[in-house]
């Protein structure tokens, strides 16, 4: 994948992404309209876009080291998990429907990490071996 669409497809990912976060939270105000982040929503959705983002780029980036040594996986799910607690701290003094409202996206955005990184590292592999392709039967035409 050339890497200005790579960067087109995050981009459009976060514009998306906080888009959804934005009526997530719309949503939540309807339903309980004295909640404690009414006064700060903007705050709520910035703070959650950050935390997507840091969750989505340590998975996008450690995926590949994971795969080259089982240490490192472990090392990897060991900080996305350590994030996804401490993310979780604020809203556990609310109970478990908030716990869960602040987890779940975020185990959305991981798992759309993976996906973004397999695909990439696809296209990159396919990409590959059409050129050594090409270049085989460039060499078997000398």
């Amino acid at each position: 994948m050339k890497r200005s669409i790579e960067i087109i497809t995050h981009i459009f990912f976060w514009i998306i992404f906080a888009a959804f976060i934005v009526m997530l939270c719309k949503i939540y105000l309807q339903a309980i309209p004295d909640a404690p982040i009414s006064q700060h929503l903007a705050y709520v959705v910035f703070l959650e876009l950050v935390m997507g983002l840091i969750l989505f780029y340590i998975t996008f980036f450690g995926i590949p080291a994971a795969r080259k040594k089982k240490r490192n996986l472990l090392i990897l799910s060991t900080v996305l998990l350590s994030l996804l607690v401490f993310f979780t701290i604020p809203a556990m003094s609310y109970g478990i429907w908030q716990i869960l409202s602040s987890v779940i996206p975020h185990i959305i955005v991981i798992f759309l990490a993976f996906i973004f990184r397999s695909f990439s590292d696809y296209l990159r592999i396919k990409k590959d071996k059409q050129e050594l392709l090409l270049q085989n039967a460039k060499t078997k035409q000398r």
